[in-house]
């Protein structure tokens, strides 16, 4: 009986000790996101797949195809690695109609509205450092107005439009302990024919593929 009493509490020591050897996590790092809310701002060039685009390049004006964004984020981390977001985008695009011997190059300005889970694959690890890599995935609409006139002999874009749209992308982030960060944000987008004002032919679908430079900033966590 004395035996099995030294064995347990010998048995009880060995654990303590190994608990004890463990190195704990901290309660709180400054780069742990989870239930914490954020915003952002980005800007950068986007380059736009859709009927007749090719003709920038055909006729030497390649650099004119490139669109630019900017967008508006609020979002909120459900957990270190799960997060919500809901993105405001504005852009100015580069459309153009079928060539004639000639380019027919036209603008017009887009407004989107898409809500995104993001991934950080760090905080999935628990591995809590100032860099991290996420990905994204969302759903949205996109409405497309102020198309700029054009004198092609028998096409007009017809404005405005709404189209769903999706978006799936990859964020490189650098945080710092005050909770402000920058990141950059490689993205594609597709929305539904129409989005540029032209009838489907072919591909029916419209497909942007966009970079941006941007910060952010991640609110103390509520006490």
């Amino acid at each position: 009986m004395t035996r099995k009493i030294v064995l347990l509490l010998a048995a009880l020591l060995l654990s303590a000790t190994a608990l004890l050897a463990r190195p704990l996590p901290a309660r709180y790092s400054p780069y742990q996101q989870g239930h914490r809310w954020f915003m952002s701002f980005q800007a950068g060039p986007a380059l736009f797949l859709a009927e007749d685009m090719k003709s920038y390049s055909a006729y030497g004006k390649a650099f004119d195809s490139i669109s630019w964004h900017a967008a508006l984020s609020f979002g909120y981390n459900f957990t270190d690695a799960w997060a919500l977001r809901i993105a405001g985008v504005y852009g100015y695009n580069a459309g153009a109609l079928p060539p004639r011997d000639q380019l027919f190059p036209y603008r017009f300005q887009a407004a989107h509205v898409f809500a995104d889970m993001i991934l950080d694959y760090n905080a999935l690890a628990e591995y809590d450092v100032p860099f991290n890599i996420k990905t994204y995935a969302g759903l949205g609409a996109a409405y497309t107005f102020g198309f700029s006139e054009t004198d092609h002999p028998y096409i007009v874009p017809d404005s405005p439009n709404l189209s769903p749209a999706v978006r799936l992308g990859a964020i490189l982030e650098y945080d710092y302990k005050s909770g402000f960060g920058w990141f950059l944000d490689l993205g594609a987008e597709g929305y539904s024919d129409w989005y540029n004002g032209l009838e489907p032919e072919g591909f029916k679908f419209d497909v942007a593929f966009k970079l941006s430079f941007g910060f952010i900033y991640h609110f103390p966590l509520a006490k």
